[in-house]
């Protein structure tokens, strides 16, 4: 089997696609909340996907070119509202603005390319030679069209450079999650702006096109794995992180009492409470429920319900211990320590335990 450069670059592609596949089901899985920003960060790797797969299986140099400038388009758009929503909420509007823009452009570009009857390539003046440059070639496209492809190219650019310079250069906050921020956004510098001195180069050498491709196929590769070593309190509550809280600790605990935390959540056995919500427990400690999140997420690592589900279990195996509990079934201890039913109780058993509740009594009896 002869070993060319084109089935190197084949195989390559395949990789992308299937390590894409794998940062995409990282994010669906691991990733909490908010829903808004989760959908941007699939959306970004869906387009690695697509766009990947496509290049795998065409048979032309040209083919599936306007899939490939959707993806280019989809990763832009997607890359400025992931670094919106997470850091800069206070340009959202511009934000949205442009990413509406952005996908009225390439709808209607999608509708041009039908009208006008293009299934190929016409190459006549070069298009998305920019946005990541995804292997895309020409279209005959009108200039007016054509301006605002590289308009949109621009502005993505632009998003991405202030950002990624006030994280770097403007902003200094000292404390754990910032550094964290910092590495993980440098990453993102890297990969940007070696895009754009490449630009620059292929205006002015000639580099052969198979040279491109791998550099492309680098540039994929390193946003993927920015993607899945992304820091992992943004897994959690990406919206709460944004620059506006200065990624302090102290200012996310602030305003909620330990001691009457304490007091109402375990002394009171709050977590016993088959109805228990945030909301309630919010108006018991007479603060905010936004408040109240921040304080249990950066003192426990997680969610309320979390919370709630891991005491009610650690309850569990404190009871089971007790002769007075000692002919009860599972379902009647599980709703003892506040699950609605035997079903309900099993999941968080597993997950903050591991096993079976049923082994667990069989082993403490013998």
């Amino acid at each position: 089997m002869n070993i060319t450069i084109d089935s190197i670059i084949q195989f390559s592609y395949f990789f992308i696609f299937v390590f894409s596949i794998i940062v995409f089901f990282d994010v669906l899985i691991r990733f909490k909340s908010p829903v808004k920003l989760k959908i941007f960060f699939l959306l970004f790797v869906l387009s690695f996907v697509v766009v990947s797969f496509c290049f795998f299986i065409r048979t032309a140099p040209d083919q599936y070119i306007l899939i490939k400038m959707i993806g280019a388009m989809l990763i832009g758009t997607s890359l400025v509202q992931i670094f919106t929503n997470l850091y800069f909420i206070q340009h959202k509007r511009i934000a949205n603005i442009y990413t509406i823009a952005a996908y009225t452009i390439y709808i209607f570009l999608i509708f041009y390319v039908q009208i006008m009857g293009y299934d190929t390539v016409f190459p006549k003046f070069t298009i998305i030679k920019s946005t990541g440059d995804l292997g895309a070639s020409s279209y005959n496209l009108p200039i007016y069209l054509n301006f605002f492809l590289e308009l949109d190219f621009i502005l993505f650019n632009l998003f991405c450079l202030y950002y990624i310079y006030n994280i770097l250069f403007k902003f200094s906050f000292k404390n754990i999650y910032f550094k964290r921020i910092k590495i993980w956004t440098f990453c993102f510098f890297i990969i940007i702006v070696s895009q754009l001195i490449l630009i620059l180069l292929y205006t002015f050498l000639e580099i052969p096109n198979h040279v491109k491709i791998f550099i492309t196929i680098a540039f994929g590769l390193g946003l993927l794995l920015i993607i899945l070593y992304r820091p992992s309190f943004i897994n959690k509550n990406g919206s709460k992180i944004s620059l506006r809280f200065l990624f302090n600790k102290n200012d996310f605990i602030a305003g909620v009492n330990a001691i009457d935390f304490n007091f109402h959540f375990y002394t009171n056995f709050y977590y016993k409470n088959k109805t228990a919500n945030i909301v309630e427990f919010s108006t018991i400690m007479d603060v905010n429920k936004e408040v109240l999140f921040n304080y249990i997420y950066f003192t426990y690592s997680m969610s309320f319900d979390e919370l709630i589900n891991k005491t009610r279990v650690e309850y569990f195996v404190e009871i089971i211990k007790e002769p007075k509990f000692k002919n009860y079934t599972v379902e009647a201890l599980a709703m003892e320590v506040g699950f609605s039913s035997r079903q309900r109780f099993y999941q968080p058993f597993k997950k903050y335990h591991g096993g079976n509740p049923s082994d667990l009594i069989d082993i403490l009896n013998d």
